[in-house]
């Protein structure tokens, strides 16, 4: 499943790629109750309790830095796994300079498995979409200066 989106940010590129290469600062943007911790630079691991309509539960999750391209673009994938469901996805996000601040492109494609995988298709894209704009939106505000 294909997401992506776009959102201008009051921050430099420098900023905003030192925040989204932070992997803690990342997954910090996510809605739902999560621990995760950097394991090195480019691998970080930890848990996210969520969950796709009546399916709700703790995933583990760990994920890596593919590659990064200061201050341009970064690539992570992440893998999660949780009530016999699986997720994989493949997160890139692009910089550029914008009127004084940073615009910012992000897609990904994410792949489901077990339970989760047999939901409808609208059920499914809604809830993805909704949670990958919500981590966005709270990148963007964390972002924002004060």
């Amino acid at each position: 499943m294909h997401i992506e989106g776009d959102f201008s940010v009051r921050a430099t590129p420098d900023k905003v790629f030192a925040f989204f290469g932070d992997p803690v600062a990342l997954m910090d943007c996510l809605d739902d109750p999560h621990q995760v911790h950097a394991v090195d630079a480019d691998h970080f691991e930890g848990t996210v309790t969520t969950g796709v309509s009546f399916i709700r539960g703790t995933f583990r999750v760990r994920g890596s830095y593919a590659a990064r391209t200061a201050p341009t673009s970064l690539e992570a994938k992440i893998q999660g796994s949780g009530l016999g469901s699986g997720v994989d996805a493949d997160l890139k996000i692009q910089l550029a300079a914008a009127d004084g601040g940073t615009s910012v492109h992000w897609s990904g494609e994410v792949a489901l498995s077990g339970p989760i995988a047999t939901l409808g298709e609208r059920i499914v894209r809604s809830t993805v979409d909704k949670k990958a704009a919500g981590l966005f939106d709270n990148a963007r505000k964390k972002l924002e200066p004060t």
